[in-house]
């Protein structure tokens, strides 16, 4: 027994001192999940609210891109109902006249003076219709008075396109 008993004392000193490690390691490795449960769960916790924010800015950009489509539409709308206004059908096409007329100038060579002096002569004569004394004196005052020649007055009474048909 005293064989045994020699090799039983060692092995309990070695069982004790193993013990107590492992009892040292298992304390270290509680407070260890411990320190990792609470990062986890502070974790958790961040990342529920940075969801929570970019659920609410999501919310918000999806309100705000309604918004801005609604917005459209109704310029949208405004734009076709004022492009249906009387008078802005004429302003579209003066417009279009304007870019052909600035193109005509530049590529034809004889155009621009003809123009120029056809436009002089144009604002002249709206000029006159506007002050009143042009298309006044023309309805009330007959045209055999300021000089008119027998070929306008044909023209006038339509008399010579029926001569001339025949």
């Amino acid at each position: 027994m005293e064989d045994l008993g020699v090799y039983i004392q060692p092995f309990l000193i070695g069982l004790g001192v193993g013990l107590v490690l492992l009892l040292i390691v298992y304390i270290g490795e509680r407070s260890k999940r411990s320190t990792l449960k609470s990062e986890i769960k502070t974790l958790k916790n961040h990342l529920q609210n940075k969801m929570e924010i970019e659920a609410e800015a999501t919310e918000n950009r999806r309100k705000e891109v309604e918004r801005l489509k609604k917005e459209n539409e109704n310029l949208r709308i405004t734009n076709q109902s004022l492009a249906q206004k009387p008078g802005r059908r004429e302003v579209m096409n003066m417009h279009v006249y304007q870019k052909a007329i600035g193109i005509m100038t530049e590529s034809a060579q004889g155009f621009a003076p003809m123009w120029q002096r056809a436009l002089r002569e144009a604002e002249a004569e709206i000029e006159k219709s506007d002050q009143g004394a042009s298309s006044f004196i023309k309805k009330i005052i007959p045209t055999q008075i300021f000089g008119g020649s027998s070929d306008t007055k044909k023209l006038d009474t339509g008399d010579d396109f029926e001569e001339e048909r025949s």
